[in-house]
């Protein structure tokens, strides 16, 4: 699984700095805008007042010249005017507002980054450059925004690399969920999502080895009690029939093997390790196998040539466990039927109705206290619901006229 997806952090992160970036070039851009717009406009303005001192004062008058050397504006000649004109670009694009300085004999060149007016005042032409170089606006524009772009590239590197712990973490999550062996953190990191990180890694490596310490103890108990039993029963089938209670001790043992058969079934369902091999299967055959585990077929059906997709071996213990169960409380001398419809399994048998609420005997180790005469540890719908829960279906159980209906819904 990949943290990556469209409804990630990372990818929101990456959207909103890409929108926040765009939003400042295109800022920075209508700011370039105005500027370049107010640098004509002061252009302009400068043309015209100028305009008015030709006309004002004459070109070798100590009033133009001082505002001549305020302005940074010097004369230039008819030749180097020709050249300027020549090679230069017209200011004003704006055919009426060009026109109306054409009216008034003023002409505004850009030559090499400085102003060029041109001027028809009394017969006489008169030519300035702007010694005042122009704003640099493009150039200003283009280092604004390389400057933008990696300042919003470094952030981007930045909450990227804060953003680690947080997908180690969900790695290791999902990792934890399949009951795989979790990544080891070790961020240096000092913020709270490295500390999480570490601390969920050692927490998951804790659990992991309190699991497999749970697993090596059920096996090697199983594993102990296996040796007294089998040998306890060849000792009984050893005996002489006239011994009292043979029959008895041989029912017991039998009894102890099939409680440590739950156990091995309840550790083979609850560990993470093991995973389901879905197959289809016809029912008739899960269901045969069944009768083969219980060494018994005392049941109305009505399978026929069903197909469903499930684990072979663990549903055969599920479906064991439920017909197991009906034959345990069901009343002496009523039949059991295990029914097929729609998309569910049935058991149904008759017998009282339960002492406490059935979502209390799905825990393990429960058990119907008003029937004294029931064996095992109390952990077969335990065994069942965890079963139907690995697979994606639902169980559910109804009490109606006398009958238990324990069904699997899938």
């Amino acid at each position: 699984m990949h943290i990556k997806s469209k409804n990630s952090i990372l990818t929101a992160i990456t959207l909103i700095g890409s929108l926040t970036a765009l939003l400042l070039v295109a800022t920075t851009a209508l700011l370039g805008y105005i500027a370049l717009i107010n640098d004509k406009r002061d252009a302009i303005k400068q043309s015209i007042v100028l305009y008015e001192n030709l006309h004002k004062y004459k070109a070798c008058d100590t009033m133009l010249k001082e505002y001549l050397i305020r302005n940074n504006l010097i004369m230039v000649t008819l030749d180097e005017a020709k050249a300027i004109m020549g090679r230069g670009e017209q200011l004003i694009t704006d055919k009426d507002i060009h026109k109306t300085l054409h009216e008034a004999n003023i002409e505004i060149f850009v030559e090499n980054e400085h102003y060029f007016y041109a001027y028809k005042a009394d017969a006489d032409m008169f030519y300035f450059v702007n010694e005042t170089p122009m704003t640099p606006i493009p150039k200003y524009l283009t280092i604004g925004t390389i400057l933008l772009l990696v300042l919003l590239f470094l952030l981007y590197r930045y909450i990227k690399r804060a953003m680690h712990p947080l997908q180690l973490l969900h790695k290791n999550i999902d990792k934890f969920s399949r009951g795989e062996v979790v990544e080891k953190a070790d961020l240096d990191a000092d913020d709270e999502v490295a500390l999480v990180a570490n601390a969920f890694c050692e927490a998951a490596s804790t659990i992991d080895h309190l699991q497999k310490s749970r697993i090596l103890f059920l096996r090697n108990i199983m594993h102990e009690l296996k040796t007294p039993i089998t040998r306890g029963k060849l000792i009984t089938h050893t005996l002489d029939e006239s011994v009292e209670d043979k029959d008895k001790l041989l029912d017991t043992f039998n009894a102890m093997e099939a409680q440590l058969k739950e156990l091995s079934d309840i550790e083979s369902i609850t560990s993470k390790a093991q995973h389901l091999e879905i197959k289809e299967y016809a029912l008739i055959d899960i269901v045969e196998n069944v009768y083969d585990i219980l060494y018994f077929d005392d049941v109305e059906t009505n399978i026929n040539e069903e197909i469903i997709k499930v684990d072979f071996n663990l549903f055969s213990v599920a479906l064991k466990n439920l017909i197991d169960n009906a034959k345990k409380y069901r009343k002496e001398g009523t039949e059991i039927l295990l029914k097929v419809e729609d998309n569910s399994i049935s058991v149904i048998n008759e017998g009282e109705p339960f002492s406490q609420d059935i979502n209390k005997f799905f825990e393990p180790f429960t058990r119907d206290c008003t029937d004294t005469k029931a064996e095992g540890f109390g952990l077969g719908l335990y065994i069942i619901n965890e079963v139907v829960k690995r697979h994606g279906f639902s169980f559910t159980h109804s009490y109606e006229e006398g009958r238990h209906h324990f069904s699997i819904v899938m």
